[in-house]
């Protein structure tokens, strides 16, 4: 029999005692399930160093991206989602190397209210000029999640023209109220 075995009827997985007496019992939970809305948004304007789609956005020094999230259900929806949704950005720099990185910024806008302003903690995209394998993921609470939601980003760098901020992916994460 296998030592740890599932059953219904009971809230964690049975324990049955391993064959060495010294060895310590698992510590195990079953906490109540939760429902996670997910709405992903690949992004895909530059065919090249996203990752696995090899499409990525890219924002120029000075330039601004909108992107919108549209949450198709309906408002009674919106009630019973919890106050903690959360805007998920996979970025990375871009692979001029002599470009020191905390010269790169932005100004990112969800909704109209400023989640952040200033650098990212970002690296530059290695390998240079291939899909890149180093995308670090940029976490913000949404403070006034909506029917329809408008993220917007301003790269500020203290760059040249041709330096750029690259995202693969955004997601909007939200947890519905038990």
């Amino acid at each position: 029999m296998d030592p740890y075995y599932y059953s219904p009827y009971m809230y964690s997985y049975d324990y049955m005692l391993p064959s060495n007496p010294m060895d310590p019992p698992p510590i195990l939970s079953n906490n109540p399930s939760t429902i996670n809305v997910v709405l992903r948004k690949e992004l895909t304007g530059y065919p090249n160093y996203g990752n696995p789609s090899g499409n990525a956005d890219i924002l120029y020094t000075d330039t601004r991206g909108v992107w919108t999230f549209d949450l198709p259900f309906s408002p009674i929806f919106l009630q019973l989602l919890d106050s903690g949704a959360q805007l998920v950005i996979s970025a990375a720099l871009d692979d001029h190397y002599d470009v020191p990185e905390n010269r790169y910024s932005a100004r990112i806008v969800v909704n109209g209210e400023v989640v952040h302003t200033g650098r990212l903690p970002l690296v530059h995209g290695r390998p240079s000029g291939q899909m890149f394998n180093n995308w670090r993921l940029l976490v913000f609470n949404v403070p006034n999640l909506r029917r329809n939601n408008r993220i917007t980003i301003i790269n500020t760098s203290n760059t040249g023209i041709d330096d750029w901020i690259g995202f693969d992916y955004m997601e909007l994460r939200a947890t519905i109220r038990a």
